[in-house]
């Protein structure tokens, strides 16, 4: 039985830590590119459970703290291959503490196009008022993994500032491993990673969701619920040339630089 009362009541009692509270880009920001070949790595991460990607494909939607949250921008129309794995990671929580996130991650992730509130506005939150009353009733939490994604902050009663959504809109997913019911986008390897690339994505900002694919693992019987897994993530930008398209194109610089020295004029003597 998914997420039994029991679990829903541990859930409850954590709602109070900072860390599980809202969405937040702080050390997942893998940078600006304006359409040149770049590549960009973030490690140090880790998510909560094996199951919080593929908990938002159903119907009663998903916890997006459950999820990690990556962004980044676009200066020009750009190619992007985004690619996550498993890895063990040495994470820091709110408090300064330190963990060490275990090996076994199922990565899967959607990328979706706009960001969540950032700071000095206060951060999104599935449990805030307005994101409740932008999504159906029972439902998880305003993840959707699938789909487009709306959620809000608490208002800033301290500035006069109101509460507000975030809305992103959906590109597409990818997951490790085999296909999971209906959930079409596996990469048909279980190896703990998992890529794809977006061609010719538009100028502009987007966010990507990762969490765990394994949906069995949301279970109050699996005794890592609640561990920590460890992800490496990766993003190249642009088309970067294939080893043989470097040798072509070198010949070709070549050819080019030889026809040029036998179309130099002599000198007189």
């Amino acid at each position: 039985m998914k997420k039994t009362l029991k679990y829903a009541l541990l859930l409850a009692g954590m709602t109070s830590l900072p860390a599980m509270a809202h969405v937040g880009y702080s050390g997942r920001n893998f940078g600006t590119f304006d359409g040149t070949s770049a590549t960009s790595t973030l490690s140090g991460q880790g998510v909560t459970g094996n199951y919080g990607w593929i908990d938002g494909t159903d119907a009663d939607y998903g916890d997006a703290h459950k999820t990690l949250p990556y962004r980044f921008t676009l200066l020009n129309p750009t190619d992007v291959t985004l690619t996550f794995q498993q890895a063990t990671s040495t994470v820091t929580d709110h408090s300064g503490n330190t963990s060490t996130s275990q090996l076994g991650l199922i990565p899967g992730f959607s990328l979706y196009q706009g960001l969540a509130h950032l700071a000095p506005l206060n951060a999104d939150t599935d449990t805030s008022a307005i994101s409740k009353a932008n999504r159906p009733a029972n439902t998880e939490g305003a993840f959707r993994a699938l789909d487009d994604i709306k959620i809000g902050n608490d208002p800033d009663t301290a500035n006069g500032i109101p509460a507000a959504l975030s809305f992103l809109k959906y590109i597409g997913h990818a997951y490790d491993g085999a296909a999971s019911g209906s959930v079409s986008g596996f990469d048909g390897v279980a190896d703990g990673k998992v890529s794809h690339t977006f061609s010719n994505l538009a100028a502009g900002d987007y966010s990507v969701f990762v969490g765990g694919s394994d949906y069995l693992a949301q279970e109050i019987s699996n005794p890592n619920i609640l561990t920590k897994y460890g992800v490496s993530g990766t993003l190249v930008a642009g088309v970067v040339p294939e080893p043989e398209t470097y040798a072509m194109l070198l010949a070709g610089l070549g050819l080019m630089g030889a026809v040029l020295r036998r179309r130099r004029p002599l000198k007189n003597s």
